[in-house]
């Protein structure tokens, strides 16, 4: 299986070709990720994944029919991106896009991803036990209604860490 990070850092995904523009990541090629097309040919991976980078690049939907270019029929994509209810998402000032979960359903109009899972995640993967157990608690409900969680539940227990989506590329 050949598996692209785009935007890899410092924790590039196990057996995958990293992309970065750091020079001082893990990746394998140094890019700005900004600019189009990258040098993969078209149909070459069978999934990319994308950890906190969308809301760093300044045209993330041209970015987004990029990765569907190189992936194969069928190829999986998977995001992770903090919720614009977390401190995370509007307080690093390089990050240029806020999103929500409508906003990965929307994207299915314009693309030929289709959702395979869509889930909020209430905190992020480095917390104790006690923490994680209460993390679990509000994602689990808060996934029962994403709608519902985004217009009002987030506002009354607090932001929500990020958002995890995996897609399938249709053929």
């Amino acid at each position: 299986m050949k598996i692209l990070d785009i935007g890899c850092g410092k924790r590039k995904y196990p057996s995958s070709i990293g992309i970065d523009k750091n020079p001082n990541s893990d990746a394998d090629i140094i890019r700005d990720l900004n600019k189009l097309p990258y040098p993969f040919k078209k149909n070459e991976f069978d999934a990319v994944y994308m950890s906190h980078v969308l809301e760093h690049l300044r045209k993330p939907f041209k970015v987004l029919k990029e990765v569907e270019r190189i992936l194969k029929p069928r190829g999986k994509l998977i995001i992770r991106v903090p919720h614009f209810s977390c401190v995370n998402a509007y307080g690093n000032p390089d990050h240029k896009h806020y999103y929500a979960c409508q906003s990965f359903i929307d994207l299915e109009r314009d693309t030929n991803f289709r959702i395979e899972k869509l889930k909020l995640n209430y905190s992020s993967y480095r917390e104790t036990l006690p923490k994680k157990v209460i993390s679990s608690f509000f994602s689990f409900f808060a996934n029962l209604n994403t709608k519902f969680c985004e217009r009002f539940w987030c506002y009354w227990i607090g932001g929500f860490s990020e958002i995890y989506v995996e897609y399938r590329l249709k053929n």
